[in-house]
């Protein structure tokens, strides 16, 4: 499945991937260091813009066939519609909201317990 349309066409686009792909590799480099920044996946996403960036560097990429099999999924991904991936991002959304919602009401109650238990010592 290979794409030989380019993805970028213009220049400005061009220079945003450029940054998009300068940014994750600092900070996937600074991930490989930090265990608190997940390095590879910003690795990987430099890997994949620069990918769409280059049709050059797409090839090579593809010879590899774990890279290949990702790179596939990823366009498979861009042929979905937009209206889908904008009600699939709306779910996550709203899931995301959910869980923190749930996340915020437990550590309340947490607090609760505890000024609770505090109070009750003090008496």
């Amino acid at each position: 499945m290979t794409n030989d349309t380019p993805v970028f066409d213009n220049l400005t686009t061009k220079l945003i991937a450029c940054a998009v792909i300068v940014a994750c590799l600092l900070l996937g480099l600074a991930g490989l260091i930090l265990p608190l920044i997940p390095g590879l996946l910003f690795i990987a996403i430099a890997l994949f813009v620069a990918a769409k960036l280059s049709p050059r560097f797409a090839t090579v990429v593809r010879e590899n066939d774990t890279l290949r099999g990702y790179l596939d999924q990823a366009d498979r991904i861009a042929g979905v519609p937009l209206a889908q991936k904008v009600q699939v991002v709306g779910l996550l959304l709203v899931k995301m909201l959910i869980d923190g919602v749930a996340l915020l009401v437990a550590g309340v109650m947490k607090l609760v317990k505890a000024a609770e238990g505090f109070s009750a010592r003090q008496s």
